[in-house]
């Protein structure tokens, strides 16, 4: 994916950017994005480990995405709890209303009623809540990216996506996908529909040179129904910075992430590919983010070089997600996951530590 339709001007991408978008994994369950946290480097490590989902969690409260949304009320009554305990997990540790918009009732739908599930039975146990919630949105996270066709119509929605890539219908790929995302947020969208899309266009008995057309224009299309999400108010903070490894799939994907986030509430300082180190060394130093996600999506020969940057601010030593498939697999100083879904769950756990 690319960031915009102009991409070319506003990232200032090269004639070598690459023509293949960000395709899922083999696993068509998996997301593009992966996620891997570390930087202020062991306590961050420690941290997380601590919200792993541990042997019989994913038993506790089995998720799944059947039934209606709920009102804030009709989950309070279910779970037990009072109304206002919810909005407390929503504003402490983003486990709220998926897409919620201001001025409008909350309803929670499926997978919000799975993570305060998980949430309500894990501090019954006796599970401290900032722990509880980040083993929630780990649980549900994994479950979202395994599970790319959750309902009858989500097969046929990804089919109907790649077709309309392949006839270049832009406005009916931007208007299905930002009701998608209206209805049920960027991650679903990205997992359930985006990936299974781009699969259906790699499987298409197609040329090359359609495929690659097909592909370049769904991913803009992505990035600009993503740009429309709501970010959070003028003059709240963005304590995340994203940085891509490369143009093309790897700016792409944080464009995703950085929606992703904003549907919780949550900032981020968006620089793209291709900035000078010492700027990078500057921003982290002048922006004192709690997390910096980095996402490479193949491997890339700079990836030491700019973690070293990001590191080496003279006052402030942020946590480095190391995001995508692009990283040494024998590199543990850095926290990992493999999905969109389970990169802002990781982010979210360190912001909210670093609150």
């Amino acid at each position: 994916m690319s960031a915009a339709v102009c991409e070319n001007d506003a990232m200032g991408a090269t004639a070598h950017e690459s023509e293949d978008l960000p395709l899922p994994a083999s696993d068509p369950g998996r997301g593009v994005l992966g996620d891997h946290e570390g930087g202020s480097a062991v306590d961050h490590h420690a941290t997380f480990q601590s919200a792993q989902v541990g042997p019989g969690l994913r038993d506790l409260c089995p998720p799944t995405d059947a039934g209606e949304p709920l009102s804030a009320g009709a989950l309070a009554r279910r779970l037990g709890v009072a109304a206002t305990t919810l909005r407390t997990w929503h504003q402490r540790y983003g486990l709220g209303p998926t897409g919620h918009e201001a001025g409008r009732h909350r309803r929670y739908t499926p997978h919000d009623i799975t993570a305060l599930t998980t949430m309500a039975q894990l501090t019954t146990r006796g599970v401290p809540a900032a722990d509880a919630a980040r083993m929630a949105r780990r649980t549900t996270a994994d479950w979202t990216a395994r599970h790319p066709a959750a309902d009858p119509g989500t097969e046929s929605a990804a089919r109907g996506l790649a077709r309309a890539a392949r006839r270049m219908d832009v406005l009916t790929l931007r208007e299905a996908l930002a009701a998608a995302v209206a209805a049920h947020g960027v991650l679903r969208t990205w997992h359930t529909l985006a990936g299974p899309a781009f699969l259906h266009l790699g499987q298409a008995r197609d040329s090359d040179a359609r495929k690659s057309v097909a592909r370049r224009l769904l991913g803009r299309c992505l990035s600009e129904v993503f740009a429309q999400v709501p970010r959070p108010p003028a003059g709240s903070p963005a304590p995340v910075l994203l940085v891509a490894a490369d143009h093309g799939r790897d700016v792409g994907a944080l464009d995703a992430l950085a929606a992703a986030l904003a549907e919780r509430g949550t900032g981020c300082l968006h620089l793209g590919a291709g900035l000078p180190h010492e700027a990078l060394t500057e921003a982290v130093h002048r922006g004192h983010p709690a997390a910096v996600v980095v996402w490479s999506h193949a491997p890339h020969p700079g990836l030491p070089d700019l973690i070293v940057a990001l590191t080496t601010a003279p006052s402030w030593r942020p946590a480095v997600v190391a995001a995508g498939n692009g990283w040494p697999p024998e590199d543990t100083a850095l926290l990992s996951a493999a999905t969109l879904a389970a990169a802002v769950a990781a982010v979210a756990a360190l912001v909210n530590d670093h609150n």
